[in-house]
């Protein structure tokens, strides 16, 4: 049983669905605190002036992500739906998935967290991955926190191989993993290249650039592209 975690981003990088699809449950850390560097209410999409930054504005950020709110004082919504249709209404695949990605931006989201995991499970459902989406929060119990965490949530749903990325390589303790008897391996992700439009490809965009772009072989080149 592989087990993945990760925090709820906004329409996340290719990357995130890359270890999505790899694993048999998926936990997303909606109880973890917001990082202010990390891509919990941005990413990045592509615009014939380079890569552009589309942000959620939030209120008060210093609390559990599953608490934060969207400051909905202004048109961001709107906004940024204009924004993406803008950028990718030429795109090959627009007509396929637009309207689904419109419907979500329509609507009006209070949370973060409520909007970021309605993006991750539109877009895991385009892509065909059927791997467990589990929430933190749901199961109402303290499981530490950083290596610990991990830890105990790979533990607590049977897991025995806990997949990380390599970033988490700083904090992450093999000798806890391996006194539950749990298997700590690392994704060893590989970018793929695909067509853009605009000039050079730019990589590290939000999939949704990918998804317009290669339509229904986005999933097919990410797991060609692994290692």
């Amino acid at each position: 049983m592989k087990i993945a975690i990760h925090q709820p981003n906004y329409i996340p990088w290719i990357g995130f669905f890359d270890k999505l699809d790899q694993v048999d449950k998926f936990v997303l850390l909606d109880t973890a605190y917001h990082s202010t560097s990390g891509f919990l209410n941005r990413n990045k999409i592509k615009t014939p002036q380079g890569e552009f930054m589309l942000t959620v504005p939030l209120k008060n950020k210093n609390i559990p992500i599953n608490e934060i709110q969207i400051a909905n004082n202004s048109n961001w919504q709107i906004s940024q739906w204009k924004t993406i249709e803008a950028n990718y209404k030429k795109c090959p695949y627009w007509s396929d998935y637009g309207d689904g990605f419109e419907q979500i931006y329509r609507n009006k989201w209070e949370k973060i967290a409520t909007l970021n995991i309605a993006l991750i499970e539109h877009i895991k459902l385009l892509l065909n991955i059927t791997t467990e989406l589990f929430l933190e929060s749901d199961f109402q119990i303290d499981f530490g926190n950083k290596n610990a965490r991990n830890v105990n949530i790979t533990s607590y749903l049977d897991g025995n191989v806990y997949l990380s990325g390599t970033g988490a390589q700083v904090y992450n303790n093999r000798s806890e993993f391996e006194a539950q008897q749990i298997q700590l391996v690392y994704q060893n992700f590989k970018h793929p290249v695909y067509p853009q439009r605009w000039g050079d490809f730019q990589p590290n965009l939000s999939i949704i650039d990918m998804l317009f772009n290669c339509g229904p072989e986005t999933i097919h080149i990410i797991r060609k592209n692994r290692l």
